[in-house]
């Protein structure tokens, strides 16, 4: 290790002699400050007498204007031979140097965005928390812990200096490890060198320090690099890898036999305790994903890994392959929404979905029961009318409030188009392959002009498709269900009436610390609910006598749903918070109540040939 220390250092000392027209960064994780880390770097030549210095206003995948200069301090610029460089402030994200052609080194200190002392005093009690950067999106600095570096949040540029090389020569404590999906690499016991070709691919790798615990899978050719940091040493990256594994080859086998990738990173934190956005989840990248999620127990967390995992691989077709102008020439500091949202992260949420069910991972009740979800959140929480061509190019401002129906509709739009394909080919074509033929068509260096979409799709597959796009996604009409359902030979009605035993209409979640089933909603009520008098907290110790946990919870609360007669003894035991947690039962007798069921699906029996093909490809039914 000694001798890789020298070399490495050899290797610095030549770049920085020679390699001029690249940016040197260096960074040193041994030395945290107030909870900063202290930036250097020695910037590529520059001809002009005055410049601009930039930090990102946004960066691609989080379509939230978060000004990350906002979290830089005591910028700092040497000049050459003792000479004076003027700094001008011109906002929160931009600072002017002159003369710039004399710049030695710029200096600067970065805070954290995990933390709430990077905000303002009155963060706590204002409306400027929808303005936290979503955790997956920012920094994190654990001092001897975990250094979590977004790189956007840590790194500028130069005013029209990008396409340029970026080496980062970074100081760590011993044992750490980075955990990156950067190629070029160079690893010391203390120092590691990693370079990149230029800003967009820097922005484009985060990169994770800590002590090391990772696994290593291999899909293919695709080499998949697991890293896990979790606090409390609940989750180990054995086990993401073992929950991953089987989740990478039928992704595989989804995109065609292969992965398009050589080398892949997941970079997973696991929180132990509550976020400052209030939120969890993910930030893709073309050839990794950083994932914040709660560190719960293994049974509780393992198919939410699956669900969110699945869906930032997928981005490695619709980031890496099939992207916009507006995403392939992303401008970091005035950004430009593409209209097509619906396929850059509806499409890839409901392929996360697709893929379990056609390979068979989750069962077709379960893939149903996913979308009709979707259908609901759709209509009770969005505009279903707003064309989602306009929001997606709004939603940055005038329709900020209706981005997150990219995961609801956006999905629901990818379902609708992907079973008219698979209709009207009969079963030979679907939107499988319809991402294939675009990624074909368009590339990694190829960006594709909003306005000349959907008539290359239309060129692809058929006029019905246009049809579809052009009403359904460009304009107001909202999705044909019962029409598209019946393309595989299923049923739709929006709403059914009946009489069922229920459980009282009550929203049932996991406390992971007690490891009860616990009522967490109450809204829904209905007349048994009430007479049993449920209270939201309720932690469900025992059903008609039987233990309530995770494992069982299907067969003892369906089995009573679909077994209880009239006048059936119910009996439950619960803990309450206002009964100072001791067990109190909870007891009543079975009663039908009237019940309006929602986007119910089932099969139709007289389906046609046709339709009965379309539903066997579309569900992978062999």
């Amino acid at each position: 290790m000694k001798k890789a220390f020298l070399i490495l250092t050899t290797i610095l000392s030549i770049n920085q002699a020679f390699a001029d027209g690249d940016y040197h960064y260096f960074v040193d994780l041994t030395k945290v400050k107030d909870d900063k880390l202290s930036i250097k770097l020695i910037p590529p030549d520059i001809s002009e007498n005055e410049t601009v210095f930039m930090f990102p206003a946004m960066v691609p995948g989080t379509y939230e204007v978060y000004d990350f200069g906002k979290f830089v301090s005591n910028f700092k610029a040497e000049g050459k031979d003792g000479k004076v460089i003027t700094i001008t402030k011109l906002d929160k994200n931009y600072y002017k140097l002159s003369p710039a052609n004399a710049i030695k080194e710029i200096t600067y200190d970065v805070d954290d965005t995990w933390d709430i002392s990077s905000y303002d005093k009155s963060f706590a009690d204002s409306t400027k928390r929808d303005k936290t950067v979503f955790e997956p999106g920012g920094s994190n600095i654990e001092e001897g812990k975990n250094f979590s570096l977004n790189t956007h949040c840590f790194f500028g540029y130069f005013k029209n200096i990008i396409e340029t090389n970026f080496i980062l020569e970074v100081t760590k404590p011993k044992g750490f490890f980075a955990s990156t999906s950067m190629t070029d690499l160079k690893s010391g016991e203390t120092k590691d060198v990693l370079s990149i070709f230029n800003y967009h691919a820097l922005i484009d790798s985060p990169i994770m320090y800590t002590m090391p615990d990772t696994a290593t899978v291999y899909i293919g050719k695709s080499q998949i690099l697991i890293s896990v940091y979790s606090p409390n040493k609940v989750l180990t990256s054995d086990f993401i890898a073992r929950n991953l594994k089987e989740l990478l080859f039928a992704q595989a086998e989804y995109l065609g036999g292969e992965l398009p990738i050589d080398k892949y990173a997941f970079l997973f934190y696991f929180t132990d305790k509550a976020s400052l956005s209030g939120a969890s989840g993910a930030l893709e990248h073309s050839y990794s994903s950083f994932y914040f999620l709660p560190e719960a127990d293994t049974s509780v967390i393992a198919q939410e890994v699956r669900n969110v995992a699945a869906h930032e691989f997928f981005h490695i077709v619709t980031l890496l392959s099939i992207h916009s102008k507006e995403i392939g020439e992303f401008d970091f500091n005035n950004p430009k929404m593409s209209k097509h949202l619906w396929l850059y992260e509806g499409l890839t949420e409901y392929a996360a979905h697709h893929m379990q069910v056609k390979t068979g991972l989750i069962e077709y009740d379960a893939f149903f029961e996913i979308m009709v979800d979707k259908m609901q959140n759709n209509r009770e929480n969005y505009i279903d009318t707003l064309p989602f061509t306009v929001m997606s190019k709004y939603a940055l401002d005038k329709y900020k409030k209706q981005y997150n129906n990219v995961y609801e509709k956006g999905a629901l739009i990818g379902m609708c188009l992907d079973i008219q394909l698979r209709y009207y080919s009969n079963g030979k074509y679907g939107t499988q392959e319809l991402m294939k033929d675009l990624a074909k068509q368009y590339g990694k260096t190829k960006s594709f002009n909003d306005k000349d979409l959907f008539n290359d799709i239309e060129k692809l597959t058929y006029k019905e498709i246009r049809y579809f796009l052009d009403n359904h996604v460009a304009g107001n009409k909202p999705l044909p269900y019962k029409d598209v359902f019946a393309m595989v030979g299923l049923n739709y009605a929006e709403k059914v009436e009946s009489e069922q035993i229920t459980l009282g209409g009550i929203s049932v979640g996991y406390n992971p610390q007690t490891n009860h089933l616990v009522v967490v909603n109450t809204d829904k009520l209905d007349a048994f609910g009430k007479k049993l008098k449920f209270k939201e907290g309720d932690e469900i110790i025992t059903f008609n006598n039987r233990k309530l946990t995770l494992d069982n919870i299907k067969d003892v609360l369906g089995g009573y749903m679909q077994n209880a007669k009239t006048g059936d003894k119910l009996e439950i035991e619960v803990l309450r918070k206002d009964k100072k947690r001791k067990p109190l039962k909870i007891e009543g007798k079975s009663k039908p109540v009237k019940v309006t069921e929602t986007d119910v699906i089932d099969i139709n029996e007289s389906a046609t040939e046709q339709q009965v093909i379309a539903r066997k490809t579309w569900l992978g039914i062999n």
